[in-house]
């Protein structure tokens, strides 16, 4: 058999075994040898996991990951941000000093404060603690261990406990949002309908019809917030997030959609100055004419793809801060989205001007920063520890990212990445009868 054709059985299916979708999730949670994606109120608690529990759920990442990356394909990007090298790095990063500050996070609030700030996503709009938060936390900084492990830089059976501190801490926050079940989004059917039906019925009492020149704004609007947070973010879609799809009355469904725009994290976050934190848009469709799934990142995928040709009603909030109360959650009107549009198209070009000045390097160094505050830094922010994470180094880069760095910048990347991310090696197994002291 040829390389080419190997490499292509591992994109149609994943070890050349699990297809993508629905199907794929059926068939390795089968063969997993305890139902260890799923949660429940005892579980989520325990310190210590066995072989079995560890290796189904990273047996399950995997898949999980593959079928994300194969979904991910045909994401755009702007072509002046090194992307897939700063999250490469980033994910080394992440293994190397996420541990620590999750320790640090669980030992100030514990194990229910824990689950209580995951129930955020189900009773707020425009927040970063999040479906997407949920999944990323945990697997990124795991597929981390597995460059790590390729790499060379230690054996797949060292740092244990720090393996099942991230697991568990994925599984508290999946628990706390959820409640029990399936803690990744395809175990669940590519549904994120994770908002409390109260907050949800008060968010679609307020759309309105859109027909004509009024949906074409709305989607100038969608169009123009979704890219400046997407730049923002360097490249990525940190500053986005879709939950749903929500059945309604009438055949019809909604997507409500979260679109990071003053988020002063960074230090090219000017470009936002008079922007509010956050918009978020409810998006109603008629179901049968439009069908949706959303993926781990909050991503929406649709059938037709030109779903917006479809969209009936809409209505556009804003949350002027990142804690702004939800009770302060006030309806844009069309002045002020066309003010907003203006703004974020304004912005982006800021932001593209400000990316030409740097060296490839240097935004190499911004996207690490991005990526790695990105799936802490808000829960850091709630519960009042981010500026001790950042005095005790978060953003420090580790010595095992540093020694990556040449590796996974230059053009012998795909050398690491391809069996990493296609062929399963990113999330290598465990067993404990084989440690050495």
């Amino acid at each position: 058999m040829s390389d080419e054709i190997d490499v292509q059985s591992f994109l149609q299916k994943y070890k050349g075994r699990y297809p993508q979708g629905i199907e794929g999730d059926r068939q390795i949670r089968q063969d997993l040898p305890v139902p260890f994606i799923e949660t429940t109120d005892e579980d989520v608690r325990a310190s210590g996991l066995s072989d079995d529990q560890v290796n189904s759920w990273l047996d399950y990442a995997g898949w999980n990951l593959w079928d994300f990356i194969l979904g991910r394909a045909s994401e755009g990007e702007s072509g002046l941000i090194p992307r897939q090298e700063y999250e490469t790095v980033s994910f080394v990063q992440q293994w190397a000093n996420y541990p620590r500050f999750i320790r640090m996070l669980t030992d100030e609030i514990g194990v229910d404060g824990l689950l209580e700030l995951a129930r955020t996503s189900r009773r707020e709009v425009g927040t970063k603690i999040n479906v997407t938060r949920n999944w990323a936390a945990s697997v990124c900084p795991i597929l981390g261990r597995g460059i790590a492990v390729d790499l060379g830089f230690h054996r797949a059976e060292e740092r244990r406990e720090d393996l099942e501190e991230l697991i568990q801490f994925g599984r508290r926050l999946q628990h706390g949002t959820w409640g029990g079940g399936p803690g990744f989004v395809s175990a669940r059917g590519f549904q994120v309908p994770v908002l409390d039906e109260d907050v949800l019925t008060t968010l679609v009492d307020q759309v309105k019809p859109l027909e004509g020149p009024d949906r074409e704004a709305f989607r100038k609007f969608n169009a123009k917030t979704e890219l400046f947070g997407f730049m923002l973010h360097y490249d990525c879609r940190a500053g986005m997030g879709d939950t749903g799809p929500y059945p309604l009355p009438d055949g019809r469904f909604a997507i409500v959609r979260d679109h990071f725009l003053n988020e002063t994290a960074y230090p090219w976050s000017g470009v936002a100055e008079g922007l509010p934190y956050c918009v978020t848009e409810v998006l109603v469709f008629p179901a049968d004419k439009v069908t949706a799934t959303v993926n781990e990142i909050m991503t929406t995928f649709t059938k037709p793809t030109n779903y917006l040709d479809f969209l009936v009603e809409g209505v556009a909030f804003a949350r002027d801060t990142i804690d702004t109360p939800m009770s302060q959650l006030r309806v844009l009107d069309d002045a002020e989205m066309e003010s907003i549009a203006q703004k974020c198209q304004k912005g982006t070009m800021e932001m593209y001007k400000t990316l030409a000045k740097k060296s490839r390097d240097e935004k190499i160094r911004d996207g690490i920063m991005v990526y790695t505050r990105e799936f802490l830094q808000s829960h850091a922010l709630r519960v009042g520890l981010w500026d001790k994470f950042v005095s005790e180094g978060f953003d420090t880069m580790h010595a095992d990212a540093e020694r990556a760095w040449p590796v996974l910048t230059s053009g012998k990347a795909a050398e690491v990445l391809t069996p990493v991310l296609l062929f399963g090696k990113g999330f290598p197994t465990v067993h404990k009868e084989n440690q050495t002291a």
